[in-house]
């Protein structure tokens, strides 16, 4: 839902700091490595790299977002 709402209203730049889904994608990304090493079951591990994949994905949308937001203010500006 995060990930729609953010799309809809184009402002996840203002919501998310950079540095916080840093720091989760580095939890989420300790997490899968511990499942793998460890062979958890397969369902955790599985669980484990959807939850990287949806880090990925928020940290696109926020440099995306990021990127156009400061365009846009540059235009306006000039």
């Amino acid at each position: 839902s995060q990930i729609y709402t953010a799309c809809q209203n184009g402002r996840v730049d203002q919501a998310l700091s950079l540095g916080f889904l840093l720091c989760w994608i580095a939890g989420d990304l300790t997490n899968f490595i511990g499942c793998y090493l460890t062979n958890q079951l397969p369902i955790q591990i599985a669980t484990a790299i959807f939850y990287v994949n949806m880090d990925i994905i928020m940290i696109s949308q926020f440099v995306y977002y990021k990127l156009k937001n400061q365009m846009t203010k540059r235009k306006i500006f000039q």
